[in-house]
């Protein structure tokens, strides 16, 4: 399994395809291998790069401080590892939000920027939502984990239909390294770069699901409407995981996205 020994910790990633480079950022509670609907597309056209953040996965969980700045730079530094020079970013809630960070410190680096089910500060309302999975993390039980964000990150037409994929999703809450959860949990807790988005450069389409409960729409809306000559699509029907509920929808707008703001060499 290959591991990037970065900013003193060792971070997991997997390459797969050829082509010019793309970099998945995972959610909170994801890891690399929540982008299967995505990365057997994606890998046709593009050289998919997945990785893990410190504290998720199976990277490194050193019981630290964390913050969105520091994930930032392993980005850069595993691209460095990987000696790409410039990169398309996709992230999802969490990776999202470090994805923006990395346009803003990184500029360089980012051939193209998708933000999907985001946030860009940290206003009353998300901060009750996160202070209850936070309240969920310290207590140590992955089934009241799981019985807390679940109704959250899913919408009700996908809890009806799809409850038996949901359900099988159960066991890996029992693997959470509440530790580190809590800490990226904290970490999320102090985003607030809304007055900096009017600096990203970068092509950038911003994403929200629909019925999206934790991040609705509207935190969408505000990036876009901060990021100039942003991109703005609401996938109907869609929960905050969008990448599973909806995946045709979400491949077909990101990868159309993508060869729009391709070319040239990496």
């Amino acid at each position: 399994m290959p591991y990037a020994s970065v900013n003193g910790a060792r971070i997991y990633y997997e390459v797969h395809g050829e082509g010019e480079p793309v970099i998945f950022l995972n959610g909170i509670l994801a890891n690399t291998a929540s982008w299967a609907f995505q990365l057997p597309v994606f890998s046709r056209e593009f050289e998919v790069i997945l990785m893990d953040f410190r504290g998720q996965g199976r990277s490194d969980k050193p019981r630290m401080r964390y913050t969105m700045e520091m994930h930032a730079d392993d980005v850069r530094a595993l691209l460095d590892h990987l000696d790409i020079q410039r990169a398309h970013v996709v992230g999802i809630s969490y990776g999202a939000e470090v994805g923006m960070i990395f346009a803003l410190r990184y500029p360089e680096r980012v051939r193209s920027l998708v933000v999907a089910c985001a946030v860009s500060h940290v206003d009353r309302p998300m901060r009750l939502r996160a202070d209850r999975w936070l309240m969920a993390a310290r207590l140590r039980s992955g089934r009241f984990l799981f019985l807390t964000v679940v109704p959250d990150i899913y919408s009700d037409e996908f809890l009806e239909e799809r409850w038996e994929f949901v359900r099988t999703t159960a066991p890996r809450f029992d693997e959470v390294d509440f530790d580190a959860f809590i800490e990226l949990l904290k970490s999320f807790l102090e985003l607030d770069i809304t007055d900096e988005l009017d600096k990203i450069r970068a092509p950038t389409l911003v994403i929200a699901g629909g019925e999206d409960r934790v991040k609705p729409p509207r935190y969408s809306r505000l990036i876009h409407e901060r990021i100039p000559n942003s991109e703005f699509v609401i996938i109907e029907g869609a929960g905050h995981v969008v990448v599973w509920e909806k995946p045709a929808e979400f491949n077909s707008v990101v990868l159309s996205f993508l060869k729009k703001h391709s070319g040239g060499g990496s």
